[in-house]
């Protein structure tokens, strides 16, 4: 608002009315009285102190005519302000004054330049026209004073205006990151459903796990009591003494294979359910390192417990296996020993051929059931049609474990059904270094190709990457058993 000009032009009005010195204003054409009006009250009129006024798109004469019409000489004019507009209002618009100022002129012009009537000049300029300029000039007077004021309620409004809007966007984007975060939070609860089955599960493998350690010192006693009676038998019980231990150690690499299963399938769950949360995530890992959050870890911990209870599975079946051979083997020497210290040669000859047949004749028997087992190809599954391969791997890893035992040298009470088994092992170490690797290569991929868990699938190749045959072998069996639905 430029109230110093507005000033200047007001109090140069009031001048040059005094001096009756205003020049004619230039035409003007504003619309009915929403600009103005210009009014004139005669002296001893029809009614006294009536106002006659047009609107300002009017010429003044048109107000002069009516009034004169009513009354007497003289007439004073004046210009009234424009409609609804105050006085403060009015010095506070540089606008609205200036087209006041304009009718004011126009009014002050006619009556001293086309009415030519000195008396109504001079009430023109002593009346009404002047308390109006008067009031015009006090209200600028007032404003300049409130100036000051006014630029500091301006900065107030500018700042405020300015806040509001740097507080929008920061409010939209604080909305925005509360619409993030409550998606972030729908990722995790679906994360916690997702994993309650899983933590069931698990649960369940660590009962097994738990059940299944604990056996290990009765399996470490009873491997104690095999020693022990193998050492206080005679030379007629080391025969029964050596079938316990090797269906002892039978029984310690078969017992866990169902626990081992368990904990390879169970990881591979975990594995995919894991990186399920991570791609779910991924979208709002910008969000998550802003606010300092770092992406949630709900797998590694018992990814590594249940790796820990696998390697323990294992070692302790390689221990038992080694345990079972170190027995045989010591049994093996204290039977040379007892045949040694025997007088009678002819006794001892008739006993050792008769514990020789029929340790052989048992031999041969459950040689002849291994090899027609081995013969039969692993049967297939009803929809997929690929075959559990884990047992497979067990036989034939325990058919090349009795190796060593049907070599010529030590065949011995052995030999009739070493010979039914001889012919048996190249064929089964080529099945199980070659043969059974290329059927699981071949059975994930085709898992693979049905949408198998790849997570499972992944645990298993890299097994089988790896040399684990039988590791290998039994991921693959869990994943055919996930995709059939048994």
């Amino acid at each position: 608002m430029r109230t110093g000009v507005q000033a200047r032009v007001l109090m140069g009005a009031v001048a040059a009315l005094a001096l009756g010195a205003l020049a004619s204003g230039c035409l003007w054409e504003p619309s009915d009285d929403s600009l103005g009006r210009f009014c004139a009250m005669p002296a001893n009129g029809d009614e006294d102190g009536k106002e006659y006024c047009v609107g300002a798109n009017r010429s003044p004469g048109d107000a002069w005519s009516q009034a004169e019409r009513h009354g007497d000489l003289p007439i004073e004019m004046w210009a009234d302000l424009p409609r609804g507009v105050a006085m403060r209002e009015l010095a506070g618009s540089e606008d609205m004054l200036d087209l006041w100022l304009g009718n004011v002129d126009k009014v002050v012009s006619y009556v001293r330049d086309q009415e030519r009537n000195a008396e109504s000049y001079g009430a023109t300029l002593a009346g009404k026209l002047r308390f109006l300029l008067d009031r015009a000039a006090g209200q600028q007077r007032s404003l300049l004073e409130e100036e000051p004021v006014r630029a500091a309620d301006r900065f107030k409004e500018a700042m405020t205006e300015k806040a509001n809007a740097e507080k929008e966007p920061l409010v939209a984007a604080l909305a925005e990151d509360k619409q993030a975060m409550a998606a972030v939070q729908a990722i995790f609860e679906q994360a916690r459903d997702d994993a309650a089955p899983l933590q069931a599960e698990y649960a369940n493998v660590v009962e097994r796990f738990a059940e299944y350690r604990a056996t290990e010192a009765a399996e470490t006693a009873a491997v104690a009591a095999l020693s022990e009676q193998a050492s206080r038998s005679a030379l007629e019980g080391l025969e029964a003494v050596e079938e316990a231990i090797l269906a002892a150690a039978r029984e310690a690499s078969r017992a866990p294979g169902e626990l081992s299963v368990a904990i390879m399938a169970l990881s591979a769950r975990i594995q995919a359910s894991a990186v399920a949360l991570d791609e779910a995530l991924a979208p709002h890992k910008e969000l998550l390192a802003t606010h300092g959050a770092a992406m949630p870890d709900m797998s590694s911990g018992a990814l590594r417990s249940l790796n820990a209870m696998l390697g323990y599975v294992q070692q302790r079946v390689a221990r038992s296996d080694r345990t079972a051979a170190a027995l045989l083997g010591g049994i093996r020497l204290r039977r040379q020993a007892l045949l040694a210290l025997q007088g009678d040669e002819g006794a001892r000859e008739a006993s050792a051929r008769s514990r020789s047949e029929k340790a052989s004749a048992t031999f041969l028997a459950g040689a002849q059931a291994r090899a027609a087992a081995l013969a039969k190809p692993p049967p297939a599954t009803l929809r997929l049609g690929l075959p559990p391969l884990a047992d497979r791997c067990r036989e034939l890893s325990s058919l090349l474990q009795m190796r060593p035992l049907c070599e010529a040298s030590s065949s011995s009470w052995r030999e009739a059904g070493c010979a039914a088994l001889r012919d048996r092992f190249e064929a089964a170490e080529t099945e199980l270094t070659t043969t059974l690797p290329r059927m699981i290569a071949e059975g994930l991929a085709a898992l693979r190709a049905q949408g198998v868990d790849a997570a499972l699938l992944d645990a298993a190749q890299a097994r089988l990457d790896a040399g684990d045959v039988i590791g290998a072998a039994i991921a693959h069996d869990a994943a055919v058993s996930r995709a059939e639905g048994t």
